[in-house]
């Protein structure tokens, strides 16, 4: 029955990204179905039509989309098929792991047609079944106060959404509250930052659909049926907000007195102390590791809100969403020693000079040396950390620090014209408008040297910094009596922490990664989670804005029009099930428990992995969706092609693997063309019969990849390993199987497994001739 299906096949050439490596003449030439068609862009609007006038006219059972990755397009697709249900439909990826990963215009078209046959075999096995929708609640969890955070909490409460803005310090405004000065290259101008924060910030207070928490994050994270159950843990200020009218006396009678973090440890402050003149909670807060305990705030305070035995508390919050705003940190100096920042007072970086420029500042505005002079110059240093390839630098620009260079410049040029600022670099980088702001600068008679310092040294009272002017081809000396360093940004370290508890991915270099760059800019790969901000990496104050408001725009899409979730999961026969709850221990997931005396299974954190149903002594359990079937077919149409001689290599890979090998494509890297990739729900589907099969009917090697994250990894690695035993006992040779990590951001490192493992392949094929 499932033979004489009508399958129709649409090749698109992706506007030559694949025609101009795919032979698509032989392509057609090679395939057996009902209809094939060719196009140029399938995924345009005309393709739609194309496509649906085909299933009409040839009364077509199935679709095969020959075309790019289902990770960009399998959504358009399924749209495009209707009236046919969308899981009568598979894509074959011969772009991002075809066209974009082989040179060879032969090998790629074999492998194309490959790669398409097998999809048709898969797709003959593949039932109609409906996509399950959740609605999920409205509130949201906003994770980081800063401007980011700020925005995004304040434009969805004023969409009539209920936010809880979640801030681990004691108060919002993040790093834009530090700045003194922000600039606009339209208006050639630096302003008050102080003067554009506050509005928003007063803005958000006083909504009524905004809950701010304070001194709070986020420690577990658990997502059930379209929702997030957080437990957040709030540290106790030892001061009542309600109560403290913020008048400071407690301070002034506070003899301890530690760094000023806020003022970047350019000047002191007490134990008990306010953030910042505008600080939002407007109250003091005790640093209870610096506080001596004396009692002399708590005597002092007349509105007797000073709570000396404060304890954590812990908040439990549901919502729909999250947008995370952590935020960013800087690199630290300590990293470069060569610069002197730790050995010398007037080595300092732009933030802190930023601090200092700044009317609260800890020098009131005035640009001051140490001893209390006015610098006679200041040399920058651009790229610290940044563009950097040595020991725990990073190869990334921080994409601000030369904008931020010129601003700090202007400043100084501004309030002191005699005093010469010079400006070390590696490219000076200030895209679009910005470029307007440079040429500003360099008229303002700020200079500038191409070229990186390799050491700052002390000489008498000044310092020499010592550089190649790679533009004159000389090394210079320059006399210096203050050294401002640009540092890169990193991510936070509540980013990194808040990406492990949400399980989101993130990139090479740490920071939360967006979906997709261009179409899915502001979601993560965890549906229902959202990022903006320097959180997702480096980024000025406007892009940070834009994104969050984009965000907030995104969520909203996504609470109130409900979440589609792919049908392909666990379901329970009634008649059948004891209600014995073995299942329920067995599921990694979570997402079985008992209601009404029954098993329920939570459609949102069921991954169709198949544990359960494999450990169901009453065989009530099964997977929608025909899995295991389609498994095996894919596989036999792989190998049904496979050539005299041709080398033949299956790889199983789940969402998150099969993503990293789709970034292979997309930086231009490249594999072997023996590599298959077969796209699974689950790495934990592929059955010991699977492999055994593809082996026994010409697969040369058996590649399985999972993140090491999955609850299921442990898993399926002693499953592989009993495989590889049971390969050992039938007389053949086990190293024909392998099983290795794989993550989203380290795609190269994938792509040279699968070159090792290819090479192995062929030495093992070698030693048995």
């Amino acid at each position: 029955m499932r033979d004489n299906l009508k399958i129709g096949v649409f090749l698109c050439e992706c506007g030559g990204n694949i025609a101009d490596t795919i032979d698509l003449d032989e392509v057609r030439d090679a395939l057996d179905v009902e209809f094939i068609g060719q196009f140029e862009n399938l995924c345009s609007l005309n393709g739609r039509k194309i496509i649906r006038d085909a299933i009409f006219d040839h009364d077509l059972d199935r679709v095969v989309v020959a075309a790019c990755s289902p990770i960009s397009h399998e959504k358009t697709f399924q749209d495009y098929i209707k009236p046919l249900n969308p899981y009568l439909m598979d894509m074959a990826n011969i772009r991002e792991q075809c066209s974009w990963v082989h040179s060879d215009n032969e090998k790629a078209t074999h492998k194309a047609i490959t790669l398409i046959n097998a999809s048709i075999e898969k797709v003959k096995q593949s039932d109609a079944v409906d996509p399950i929708y959740c609605q999920t609640p409205d509130e949201v969890a906003v994770i980081g106060g800063g401007i980011a955070g700020m925005n995004a909490t304040l434009s969805l409460a004023k969409q009539g959404t209920k936010v809880t803005l979640i801030e681990q310090s004691p108060s919002i405004g993040g790093h834009m509250a530090k700045i003194g000065k922000v600039f606009s290259p339209v208006k050639i101008a630096e302003e008050c930052g102080m003067c554009l924060l506050n509005p928003i910030l007063n803005e958000l207070v006083w909504n009524e659909n905004i809950e701010v928490l304070t001194n709070t994050k986020v420690i577990e994270a658990e997502r059930r049926a379209g929702t997030y159950n957080l437990i957040l843990e709030r540290s106790p200020r030892y001061v009542d907000t309600e109560k403290c009218i913020a008048c400071g006396n407690c301070a002034e009678v506070c003899e301890v007195e530690v760094p000023n973090d806020w003022n970047d440890n350019l000047s002191l402050r007490k134990a008990i102390y306010r953030p910042f003149g505008q600080s939002y909670p407007e109250a003091y807060v005790i640093d209870m590791e610096n506080c001596s305990k004396c009692g002399d705030c708590f005597r002092e305070c007349t509105m007797k809100a000073i709570r000396l035995k404060g304890k954590p508390e812990r908040i439990p919050l549901q919502v729909g969403s999250v947008i995370v705003a952590t935020g960013h940190k800087l690199f630290d100096m300590e990293k470069r020693p060569e610069y002197g920042y730790t050995r010398y007072d007037d080595v300092i970086t732009q933030s802190e000079l930023g601090r200092i420029t700044g009317v609260n500042g800890p020098t009131k505005g005035k640009l001051l040396k140490s001893n209390g002079e006015v610098p006679k110059r200041v040399v920058m240093i651009q790229c610290v950390g940044s563009r950097d390839e040595k020991p725990e630098g990073h190869r990334y620009c921080s994409k601000i620090c030369c904008t931020i260079a010129l601003k700090n410049a202007n400043i100084i040029k501004h309030k002191y014209p005699d005093t010469d600022v010079l400006i070390c670099y590696t490219d000076v980088r200030t895209p679009g408008m910005f470029e307007k702001y440079y040429k500003h600068t360099q008229e303002n008679e700020v200079r500038f040297i191409r070229g990186r310092p390799g050491e700052v040294v002390k000489k008498g009272d000044n310092f020499i910094v010592r550089t190649e002017d790679t533009i004159k081809g000389e090394f210079v000396e320059i006399e210096a009596d203050m050294v401002v360093l640009s540092t890169a940004m990193e991510p936070s370290e509540g980013t990194i922490e808040i990406a492990e508890i949400l399980n989101v991915g993130t990139t090479e270099d740490g920071f939360i990664k967006e979906s997709h760059p261009k179409i899915k800019p502001v979601a993560t790969d965890v549906q229902g989670i959202f990022v903006c901000g320097t959180a997702q990496d480096p980024k000025d104050i406007t892009d940070s804005i834009m994104q969050a408001t984009a965000a907030a725009s995104k969520v909203n899409e996504y609470n109130y029009g409900g979440v589609e979730i792919e049908p392909f999961i666990a379901e329970i026969d009634t008649e059948k099930c004891i209600v014995c709850g073995d299942c329920i221990e067995r599921c990694k997931y979570k997402s079985m428990s008992i209601q009404n005396d029954e098993i329920y299974i939570d459609p949102m954190s069921c991954t169709g992995c198949g544990k359960c149903l494999v450990g169901c002594n009453q065989r009530a359990i099964t997977v929608n969706g025909n899995i295991d079937e389609k498994i095996m077919s894919t596989i036999k149409g792989v190998l049904s092609k496979k050539q005299e001689g041709q080398r033949t290599i299956l790889v199983f890979l789940d969402n998150i693997g099969y993503t990293a090998a789709d970034n292979i494509g997309v930086n231009r890297l490249s594999y072997p063309e023996s590599i298959h990739i077969i796209k699974v729900i689950s790495v934990n589907r592929v059955r010991p019969r699977h492999i055994q099969y593809a082996l026994e009917n010409g697969a040369d090697g058996v590649f399985i990849g999972e993140f090491p994250g999955d609850l299921m990894y442990d898993e399926v690695e002693r499953k592989i390993q009993r495989v590889k035993d049971r390969i050992y006992e039938m007389g053949e040779n086990p190293e024909r199987v392998t099983f290795s990590k794989v993550y989203i951001p380290y795609f190269s490192g994938l792509a040279r497994k699968f070159v090792d493992f290819d090479k192995k392949i062929e030495e093992l094929d070698e030693a048995e001739l």
